[in-house]
């Protein structure tokens, strides 16, 4: 296996497409209460908001490309705006976790919110996807608050 990180531009966003859907149809199957907001969630509505960060603030986009078949295979979307640092997205197709890229993707990411001097920094996990938690504290992210909404 032939594995790399490469970061790109934000013009090039439309590269991970299969790979946001794999991860919207993972929301989808864990939600509880809110199933038709990942069915009606498509990656250009996605893909808005992720131009509208970029605006205001940066962004940085990585991905994982296996070079022996030449695919892209993860990725990882960061932002920084107003001094607050989200990673706004991370995945790994499902052949290729336990390989270690996610951690790498993770570590890029907090390295390149320490040189921008963020200190802030959170991610948003899908209510029952608690298999991810563990993931993140390894990191030092904990539960903050829990937000609550009406369908």
């Amino acid at each position: 296996m032939n594995i790399s990180i490469i970061e790109k531009g934000i013009n090039e966003i439309n590269l991970i497409k299969p790979l946001w859907e794999g991860l919207n149809s993972v929301h989808f199957e864990k939600s509880i209460s809110f199933k038709e907001k990942y069915m009606n969630f498509t990656f250009e509505k996605r893909i808005e908001t992720i131009h509208a960060k970029a605006n205001k603030g940066i962004i940085k986009f990585d991905v994982v490309l296996d070079s022996d078949s030449d695919s892209y295979v993860g990725y990882c979307i960061s932002s920084i705006e107003d001094g607050r640092g989200e990673i706004e997205s991370i995945f790994i197709h499902k052949d290729y976790r336990k390989f270690g890229q996610g951690k790498k993707l993770m570590e890029r990411a907090l390295k390149w919110f320490n040189n921008n001097g963020v200190k802030d920094i959170s991610i948003n996990v899908v209510y029952a996807n608690e298999e991810a938690l563990p993931f993140y504290e390894n990191f030092g992210f904990n539960i903050s608050n829990y937000i609550l909404k009406r369908r």
